[in-house]
């Protein structure tokens, strides 16, 4: 697909620059509706002449719809914009940037969006449209999928259309029990809503996240939690978010203990409640209920997100864990790992 959209860009390069700026205004939309035409034609610097020009075709086709409150998008329009971000981002500049990450890291593909989450919150929701993107890139049926929670991982998850699937025998299960006090971001609450927006069913993990050892093993031994963790070992996709060692252990309320061996090892960055050091290697590990690496690497499908400069030695650090997955990032961390990279080679 992606020699065929450069070549039209060659053949149709009008037609291309129209495909975008469409594309633009109906995400403008998305983004920022109801919503006027002069709103429009500030927000992305046109006239209103064009901007009524354009919002004629747009609502010809379904993808738009007016009222009294201004113009919002359809249901068509979300899921012609899912569909065509990926097509979208082979056009962008940051191809270049994407296939240089992805050789670095070893990914399957790198997906990578404007801006840097450490200083715009707002990038965290272009994260999440392009996760929600590649997720419906390789759903099919008889799909079983894991999710952890996170805030980032959460916009994903409200990024996806509702109502726009139907596959068979799907599948969502959180990939661990809970963490941290905001029950919209946690594992079990993330997957009940990306069941429901995929119309597929789902198992909840409903147990605390930061038990004794002891504990854990009694409670693996409950039917039910051998049943989900059956599940869990047949997972098709997982999706994750990476996150910053210390600030991920401060969040957990991890004791001063673990705290000073994490401080001590150089821990820098986290994923299933694994602790990662600068060289990859595991430092500690916090005992939970659900996907661990090792068991993540064997899924065939991977979806990671991370963003912002911060994230950039963290995303280095589960380099093994990334090998072969899809990671969506901002170029913000994009840059800074080609830099920290290509310097030490």
């Amino acid at each position: 697909m992606q020699n065929t959209v450069y070549a039209l860009e060659k053949l149709l390069p009008e037609a291309i620059r129209l495909f975008k700026e469409r594309y633009l205004l109906l995400q403008t939309i998305l983004e920022c509706g109801p919503i006027g035409r002069r709103g429009l034609a500030s927000i992305l610097d046109l006239s209103e002449r064009t901007i009524r020009k354009e919002v004629d075709v747009l609502t010809e086709q379904g993808l738009i719809h007016i009222s009294h409150l201004g113009i919002v998008i359809a249901e068509e329009g979300e899921k012609l914009l899912d569909t065509l971000y990926l097509p979208l981002q082979m056009l962008e500049e940051f191809s270049a940037l994407e296939k240089d990450v992805s050789a670095l890291l070893d990914l399957k593909q790198a997906i990578i969006v404007k801006g840097n989450v450490d200083t715009n919150e707002e990038v965290k929701n272009k994260l999440g449209r392009a996760c929600a993107s590649v997720l419906s890139s390789v759903l099919k049926d008889d799909t079983t999928m894991a999710i952890t929670g996170g805030t980032t991982i959460f916009k994903m998850v409200e990024s996806m259309p509702k109502q726009h699937y139907h596959y068979k025998n799907l599948m969502v299960i959180p990939a661990r029990g809970s963490v941290g006090n905001k029950a919209e971001f946690q594992a079990n609450t993330v997957a009940v809503e990306l069941a429901k927006r995929l119309g597929a069913d789902y198992e909840l993990l409903t147990i605390p996240d930061n038990l004794s050892t002891q504990s854990i093993n009694l409670i693996k031994s409950e039917p039910q939690i051998q049943k989900i963790l059956q599940k869990i070992a047949k997972t098709d996709i997982i999706i994750f978010g990476i996150g910053n060692a210390m600030k991920m252990a401060t969040r957990r309320k991890e004791s001063e203990e673990v705290l000073n061996i994490l401080t001590q090892k150089q821990a820098t960055a986290e994923a299933f409640r694994h602790y990662f050091d600068a060289k990859g290697q595991v430092v500690y590990a916090t005992q939970s209920i659900g996907v661990a690496p090792d068991i993540a690497r064997t899924i065939p499908i991977k979806i990671a997100v991370a963003g912002g400069v911060s994230k950039a030695n963290a995303i280095l650090a589960t380099r093994a864990l990334l090998k072969n997955s899809y990671l969506i990032l901002d170029e913000a961390a994009a840059r800074e790992i080609v830099k920290k990279m290509t310097h030490d080679i």
